[in-house]
């Protein structure tokens, strides 16, 4: 006889402790990257005959022609011997339109030939072969053979510590870095102590409506619960001296300083190594993670001479600037601009500038508001760097939110710019920038001109929170692409969808490694769009933009 079998679905307190265990599940999921990553390939950046060699090696087996090597010698650029002129008055000076893009016989987007055609320019014939190439793992510490200014490695401990100077108008916490343990499980740990609140809100109101089984189960989970969250403080503890000031969200006084951050040999182009759940991670290990050992504030001209003098030591007298976006906390910022300055690589003197965000998600609203008040504070300090570094170039990339302080201060300095003087500014990127595309086009893009040698627009069409602030705002943003791709006269605009697979497809500036070689053609070799290998030329009506192209091996996060 055939029995039928009954699956009785979960109810009362196992129902509950379910849904708590799913998301927790789906939060840490979301927030942490899986323990086994693709291994990346690195590139040999500084030997581009050795690159050579193995595309057209790559390119023989596929029966492809073989492409022609990048430029060996990155053009160089003389600073001018004046420092920029900046004229009293706040009136806009009359602009004078960018030079037309050169005629190329281009693709036109969608065209099912476009990856494997051939984009030729009066500079030099670029091609690109799709053809898969050799996975080869990386050899360890293999990318800090060459370090920011100021880093050192040291291959006993197995991590190399890297300078970052900084500015932020953030508020000072009274806790000091020295006290600041759990640093590497903090979200984790608000979670769980949240979460045992609200089974214990749960428990209670069981208990007081009757059920007293299901309420006595929720209470006991949030004993546990409760226990788990004071026992990771005390097992999240990392053996690890710290030093300096801690900041947080609300608004300060603007300050400068320099931070200390330590990259493991481990450490892969392209993620900011953390402590992660998925991995049983409970404490920050300086040999698996990248870790804020320091961040020690200077005065105004102590700064100003301590940055002077590294530049003159500098392999490169070259400032980089990141400036972050929404939901993003000092320590965060700091660690991302380690990381693009050792992925890179660049050789100069990393800067980050931070302003006050929330770090959360629902501060969209006040992050809007801060990066509006912080307009005055980046202003000096951009002019600071410009005027008073001694560096022969100052590259600036902003991402999401973080355009929209950047580019409201470009367009000042290039109303107070006096014609006749340089650009103070060389390479400005806009990485997923979260401004209205509209204004951009009509108010940003000539005063960015002005102030900078080449201005450069990151777009993708898979760019999620960029979506979702369409939606807010009601018009689209200038770091989206597709029908609504912001192509302008004079600036080099990079459709970069497909290459972030990530659950937001938002943070590919820095965690994709197609993308870190093509911002080092950029800012380190100095080359245009027509020059970078991993370029594509597409049409849009009169004008060319340029497609990024997926490299294999590749891995978008």
């Amino acid at each position: 006889m055939l029995r039928s079998h009954i699956f009785r679905q979960p109810t009362g307190s196992r129902a509950f402790a379910l849904a708590m265990i799913g998301l927790f599940a789906i939060a840490n999921g979301c927030s942490e990257r899986a323990a086994e990553e693709t291994p990346l390939r690195y590139e040999n950046y500084e030997n581009p005959e050795a690159d050579a060699a193995a595309m057209r090696s790559s390119a023989d087996s596929q029966g492809l022609p073989a492409p022609s090597p990048a430029p060996l010698d990155p053009p160089q650029i003389t600073r001018a011997e004046s420092l920029p002129k900046f004229a009293p008055s706040a009136k806009a000076p009359t602009m004078t339109k960018a030079p037309q893009p050169q005629a190329m016989s281009v693709p036109r987007a969608g065209s099912a030939a476009a990856s494997s055609d051939v984009v030729t320019s009066q500079a030099q014939r670029i091609e690109y072969s799709a053809a898969p190439a050799e996975q080869v793992a990386p050899e360890t510490g293999a990318h800090l053979q060459r370090l920011p200014a100021g880093a050192e490695h040291d291959a006993e401990a197995g991590f190399a510590t890297v300078e970052v100077f900084y500015a932020t108008d953030r508020m000072r916490t009274e806790v000091p870095l020295s006290s600041y343990q759990i640093s590497g499980q903090k979200s984790a740990f608000m979670m769980l102590a949240g979460l045992a609140v609200v089974v214990a809100l749960y428990g209670l109101f069981k208990l007081i409506t009757g059920q007293a089984r299901v309420g006595t189960v929720a209470m006991l989970a949030s004993c546990f619960l409760g226990v788990l969250a004071t026992g990771w403080i005390a097992m999240g503890q990392a053996n690890i001296e710290k030093q300096g000031v801690t900041y947080n969200g609300d608004r300060g006084t603007l300050v400068r300083g320099i931070c200390e951050v330590t990259v493991p040999d481990t450490h892969q182009r392209g993620l900011v190594e953390r402590p992660s759940l998925l991995r049983f991670e409970l404490r920050e290990d300086q040999t698996k993670h990248m870790v804020l050992t320091s961040a020690t504030e200077l005065a105004q001209e102590d700064f100003r001479q301590r940055l002077s003098d590294r530049v003159a030591s500098a392999p490169e007298s070259d400032l980089l600037v990141f400036i972050h976006g929404y939901n993003v906390d000092f320590e965060s910022a700091v660690q991302r601009t380690a990381q693009i300055a050792v992925d890179l690589p660049f050789e100069g003197v990393p800067v980050c500038y931070s302003w006050p965000s929330q770090a959360s998600l629902v501060g969209y609203t006040v992050d809007e508001n801060n990066s509006e008040w912080t307009i005055a504070h980046l202003k000096e300090f951009l002019l600071e760097l410009v005027q008073e570094s001694g560096a022969k170039s100052v590259n600036v990339v902003a991402h999401s939110m973080g355009n929209r302080p950047m580019t409201a201060v470009m367009q000042q300095i290039g109303w107070e710019l006096n014609d006749d003087a340089a650009a103070p500014f060389d390479r400005v990127v806009l990485a997923a920038p979260d401004v209205d595309a509209d204004r951009f086009r009509r108010d940003l893009v000539p005063p960015l001109l002005r102030v900078a040698n080449q201005v450069t627009l990151y777009a993708s069409s898979d760019d999620q929170a960029l979506i979702a602030s369409k939606k807010v705002h009601g018009h689209p943003r200038a770091g989206e692409s597709g029908d609504q791709i912001v192509v302008v006269e004079g600036i080099e605009t990079i459709d970069v969808s497909g290459i972030d697979l990530s659950l937001l497809g938002h943070s590919y500036y820095g965690d994709n490694e197609t993308m870190l070689r093509d911002l080092y053609e950029l800012v380190r070799q100095r080359l245009p769009a027509p020059q970078r290998a991993m370029l594509i030329a597409r049409e849009a009506g009169e004008l060319v933009y340029w497609q990024l192209a997926q490299q294999q091996g590749a891995t978008g996060r």
